[in-house]
């Protein structure tokens, strides 16, 4: 045992040498990677930033960032100017995905390699996410059960993300699979400039209207702050469950008091998919193959004892391991079923 763990770190060494070798072997000096954000007022873009810098700027690359301020106009034109200055990349970290896709194709024309992060876009070398359909479907998994698959709730959205409504209708889709669940109106619409103050708003108006709300889902993490805020003031804490998306340090500091109800999350890596997107502009400059899709962790958090379930999601495995687990208990072995 202690040879083969000797073993087993002298590799895991060897793969940590072999990958800042690979790392270090490309000079990033004098290339100039443009990075356009939706927002910087929360974690998850702050994070995405930081991680592309962290990646880069080590090896020489100016790492030019232009920030949207929620406006998707403003970034759309962080990246036209990304193009007029000819910067070597450009990585376009959230927003409405679609927004882009002209942007996208010209900056493909200029030859400027272009990565999304949070989206897929026409002409891109790459687009970056997690699995917003599967974690949407934890999110309607955890209502259903909150609700006792009995009752009534509204979906708050932030329309043109791709990705948003990905969440929004993975979780509808368990939950319009319940008789006893109603969705009451059709999906409230929160701006992403004011984001807090909307879903505040929204869910005070839902909740004045028809007190026997059981849920509140929302597809981002800014305007369940918000919902939070208004269920706290209505003391409606312990009757509406609130189901919601994004890491956030805003929400979990807000489900961690001791006056928050109970409170699930669709989870995602932002600093990770960061990482990747800067790790693409390496491969890419040293002139590597990178996938057209690429999929970061997907997380559910919850603060109640949820979690200590035996929650299944995805599970990726080769064929061999697949067949092992699930059909050698009736059919046998592989090589024996392959002979």
């Amino acid at each position: 045992m202690k040879k083969f763990l000797s073993l087993l770190l002298a590799a895991v060494m060897l793969l940590a040498v072999c990958a800042s070798a690979a790392a270090e072997a490309v000079d990033g000096t004098g290339k100039v990677v443009g990075v356009a954000t939706q927002h910087m007022g929360n974690a998850w873009n702050k994070n995405a930033v930081q991680a592309i810098k962290d990646t880069l700027e080590p090896l020489g690359f100016v790492v030019e960032h232009q920030d949207g301020g929620g406006n998707t106009a403003q970034q759309v034109a962080a990246v036209e100017n990304f193009i007029t200055k000819k910067v070597d990349y450009i990585i376009v970290s959230g927003g409405e995905g679609g927004a882009f896709n002209e942007v996208s194709l010209k900056a493909k024309e200029a030859g400027i390699p272009v990565i999304g992060i949070d989206m897929f876009l026409d002409g891109a070398i790459t687009g970056i996410m997690c699995d917003n359909w599967s974690g949407g479907v934890q999110m309607g998994i955890y209502a259903a059960n909150m609700m006792n698959v009995n009752g009534k709730y509204i979906l708050l959205d932030t329309s043109g993300w791709a990705t948003l409504l990905d969440r929004g209708e993975g979780a509808e889709s368990v939950l319009s699979s319940f008789p006893g669940i109603q969705k009451v109106g059709a999906t409230r619409e929160v701006a992403a400039s004011d984001p807090v103050t909307q879903g505040y708003e929204v869910t005070k108006a839902a909740l004045t209207a028809d007190p026997d709300l059981k849920a509140v889902l929302v597809t981002w993490n800014m305007p369940a702050v918000g919902v939070y805020n208004a269920l706290l003031e209505m003391g409606k804490v312990d009757d509406v469950v609130i189901v919601s998306a994004d890491t956030g340090d805003d929400v979990i500091s807000a489900m961690l008091e001791d006056t928050a109800g109970k409170w699930g999350f669709m989870g995602q890596n932002s600093y990770e998919l960061g990482t990747i997107a800067a790790n693409s502009v390496i491969a890419n400059m040293k002139g590597e193959s990178v996938s057209y899709v690429q999929l970061g962790t997907t997380y559910f958090v919850t603060n109640d004892d949820y979690v200590n379930g035996d929650i299944k999601t995805v599970k990726i495995q080769n064929p061999a391991d697949h067949w092992h687990e699930v059909l050698e208990p009736v059919l046998g072995t592989l090589e024996d079923y392959l002979k």
